[in-house]
């Protein structure tokens, strides 16, 4: 992402919606309308006109990256508050094509109950080239675009 500038993730599944990053910014967008962003070390809920949530946030690719380690999914922020994943396990293996597959297995308090999830990335690119969910309340893929444009991320 950070080579890129951008990241954009299309999220298919029980909570659809899209991702959007730059490196030191996110944001999620649900049916068009931006509701939640994240930046500055400061994350905004759209829900609450945009008031800032109280605490430290990290913000575009460390939310990410946490987002994916610590809870099986990407995140539009992170904070040392939020309640982790329990007994995570990550694995790693280099596939014939040179891709590698990144797993994670946990046990969530959210969705109370196993999450699995799978991660291909580019190590020369450092790109995402697809990822997926599986938890209790179903499966979540995830299609990553680091070229297809948008606005820049701002509070509305």
């Amino acid at each position: 992402m950070e080579r890129a500038g951008r990241l954009r993730i299309q999220v298919v599944g029980p909570s659809p919606g899209e991702l959007r990053y730059q490196p030191d910014r996110s944001a999620t967008v649900i049916d068009g309308a931006i509701v939640f962003v994240c930046l500055d070390g400061g994350a905004y809920d759209g829900q609450s006109g945009f008031e800032q949530i109280p605490g430290a946030w990290s913000c575009g690719t460390e939310a990410l990256v946490r987002g994916f380690r610590q809870m099986g999914q990407p995140l539009d922020a992170w904070s040392p508050e939020l309640e982790s994943d329990e007994g995570i396990e990550e694995s790693v293996a280099v596939a014939e094509d040179g891709t590698w597959r990144w797993e994670y297995g946990a046990s969530s308090p959210f969705v109370g109950g196993e999450v699995r999830a799978s991660l291909v990335l580019d190590p020369a690119s450092g790109q995402i080239r697809s990822a997926s969910r599986t938890d209790p309340t179903g499966s979540t893929t995830y299609t990553i675009s680091y070229s297809e444009p948008f606005p820049p991320i701002v509070l509305p």
